[in-house]
């Protein structure tokens, strides 16, 4: 008998009650997936250049706990806001 395939919770990020960045209840929600959080409308609208670097914490957090990649910053020195991880790493 084969071993079950383990399931992918990730396919579809669920929003959290609260934003990962900032704590604040908001119903606009922006899911992340590369990072595997979601946040509300304005972190997401302040990261338009990049994530600012007091979120650098909650981001490697996250990425770690998913064992991503941590994406190279962009010409701002700030982490991308999206990020494309290579074609031959797994999600």
């Amino acid at each position: 008998m084969k071993a079950p395939l383990p399931i992918n919770i990730w396919t579809e990020v669920q929003p959290a009650a609260d934003c990962r960045l900032c704590d604040a209840p908001s119903e606009n929600r922006h899911s992340v997936p590369v990072y595997r959080l979601s946040v509300c409308d304005l972190c997401w609208q302040q990261a338009q250049d990049g994530w600012p670097k007091e979120a650098e914490p909650i981001l490697f957090a996250a990425l770690a706990k998913a064992g991503l990649l941590i994406p190279d910053r962009n010409d701002r020195g700030l982490l991308p806001r999206q990020y494309a991880p290579p074609k031959d790493y797994a999600l």
